[in-house]
């Protein structure tokens, strides 16, 4: 006679069935919008320009990167750029996932199914936030702008600070095109708690990466995109090391993902709230010492601030695994839970 499986199993098959169609559906009309881009006039060329400015900063020397040149945002160019980015960055991140990590994954150790995806999306974002970060530091520290901060301003009256170094335009195109991958991607996973918080984090922050840069208040977008990616590597390396500690049974594993939840706590208020919040202030207060605030500012503004209260809402969730932490109790991202955990376990929330 065979077997019934559970509702919930029957669930989960058929929710991961439908994703799957999905992804081959968007892969399919992703992969003929990719050929036709990569026909239009001068994207080919604009591509290499960015990518070698980009290659330049992260391995030539100061007078190299002072020597990229320099160009001023063109909306059909650069959206094009875009497009094609954002295409390449979504099959980086299933091509990879599914044919690469998951197999060496599942081989390493035997991960249930739930667990296998999750670690799959944990390295992944460690690669992509990692990778990130890395380029970010490497780039925006470099402009001779940066610091202190009324540079960021003080050139709105003449508008050369439209003008922007190969490189700088490359991560910015880059970023967008990362974040616009990630929104696609989060439809394409099991639903969490927090899907409705992190699909507007998402599209708040292609919000500020738009407006910043086609609005002229690129110096501010990049301080925010260089400061929103570090805190997570931390986050999910966390992440890997309770997965690792749950199948392996081994206390060592859950002792450094508490560590590293701890790190991620400090590093997350620093960089998001510390001095996020003061690019905040410097956009909203500062600004006004160098020129009148327009429609297009006061639309970042509010992009800036919308991003700053999803921190503060998720800063107040990390408090209370970091009280858990205190007592001796294991913590984890309480942002990381499915809704049918949630539903299946309401006990195992911050556990």
């Amino acid at each position: 006679m065979a077997s019934v499986k559970p509702p919930r199993e029957r669930s989960v098959e058929d929710s991961s069935t439908s994703a799957s169609k999905a992804l081959l559906l968007l892969s399919a009309i992703a992969g003929l919008g990719l050929y036709h881009l990569l026909q239009l006039d001068g994207i080919q060329q604009e591509l290499r320009i960015l990518l070698a400015g980009l290659a330049a900063t992260l391995t030539g020397s100061a007078e190299a990167k002072q020597a990229l040149p320099h160009d001023k945002p063109e909306f059909g160019r650069d959206v094009s750029v875009f497009g094609v980015l954002a295409i390449v960055m979504f099959f980086i991140n299933w091509g990879v996932r599914l044919a690469l990590v998951e197999p060496l994954v599942l081989q390493a150790l035997n991960f249930k199914k739930s667990q296998l995806v999750k670690v799959s999306q944990s390295v992944m974002e460690v690669g992509f936030y990692g990778g990130f970060a890395i380029i970010g530091l490497a780039i925006v520290p470099s402009q001779t702008w940066i610091w202190p901060s009324k540079n960021w301003w003080i050139d709105n009256q003449t508008g050369s600070h439209l003008s922007m170094r190969s490189d700088l335009r490359c991560y910015y195109i880059m970023y967008c095109s990362r974040y616009f991958q990630a929104a696609v991607s989060v439809l394409l996973e099991s639903k969490r708690k927090d899907f409705a918080e992190m699909m507007l984090h998402h599209v708040v922050t292609i919000g500020v990466v738009y407006v910043s840069y086609f609005g002229g208040y690129n110096r501010v977008g990049v301080v925010v995109m260089a400061l929103l990616d570090p805190a997570d590597v931390p986050l999910h390396l966390a992440k890997l090391c309770k997965y690792t500690a749950e199948t392996t049974k081994r206390g060592i594993w859950q002792f450094v993902a508490d560590r590293l939840f701890e790190l991620f706590a400090v590093m997350f208020f620093i960089s998001r709230l510390v001095m996020y919040s003061y690019v905040c202030w410097s956009s909203h207060i500062e600004h006004q010492a160098y020129g009148e605030h327009t429609f297009t500012s006061y639309s970042c503004i509010t992009l800036l601030y919308t991003l700053l209260a999803l921190q503060m809402y998720w800063f107040g969730l990390i408090i209370k695994v970091a009280v858990k932490l205190a007592r001796g109790q294991p913590g984890e991202d309480p942002r990381s839970e499915d809704e049918a955990e949630a539903d299946e376990s309401p006990r195992k929330k911050l556990q």
